[in-house]
């Protein structure tokens, strides 16, 4: 995959940004509520599976192409003040780079939150893409985080 500085995208996000206080704190007991009362494969089972839940109550408009779709992603995921989304495409896969993604509440533990967010994310993006024509045996799985903080998801057929 090609090597790309979302950095000036991160940054006009934040200068756009409306954050609403509180939520990330709800969100955090959620978070640390859902994986610590569950073993870790459990929990992260099940904040996909609500991921998906949310995809389905915010369903896309469809799109006709690749631009359409990131551009109807990044609009629901400002609705939620979720970030920015870029979609790298080859023929075998989809690439979503996700970025300026919600940092955990200060002095909270920012490993859970993004373990939390990430399933949470998968489940959303792979609904999102099955709704849009995906096909449900092509799995969307978090791959990697970049070096300045992007979340890697791919969609790919094997993986």
């Amino acid at each position: 995959m090609q090597e790309h500085d979302y950095s000036q995208v991160e940054q006009q996000y934040y200068r756009h940004r409306h954050q609403t206080t509180g939520w990330q704190s709800l969100v955090q007991v959620l978070f640390s509520g859902i994986l610590s009362s569950a073993d870790d494969e459990d929990g992260r089972r099940f904040l996909t599976l609500m991921g998906g839940n949310l995809a389905r109550q915010y369903p896309l408009p469809a799109g006709a192409t690749l631009g359409e779709l990131e551009d109807n992603l990044n609009q629901l995921l400002s609705h939620f003040d979720w970030g920015v989304v870029k979609i790298e495409a080859t023929q075998q896969q989809l690439t979503l780079v996700h970025i300026a993604w919600p940092a955990a509440p200060q002095g909270q533990d920012q490993q859970l939150w993004t373990i939390a967010l990430i399933a949470l994310l998968e489940g959303a993006y792979a609904e999102w893409l099955l709704a849009q024509g995906g096909q449900s045996f092509v799995p969307l799985r978090w791959q990697e985080s970049t070096r300045e903080g992007a979340l890697l998801f791919r969609y790919q057929n094997g993986l």
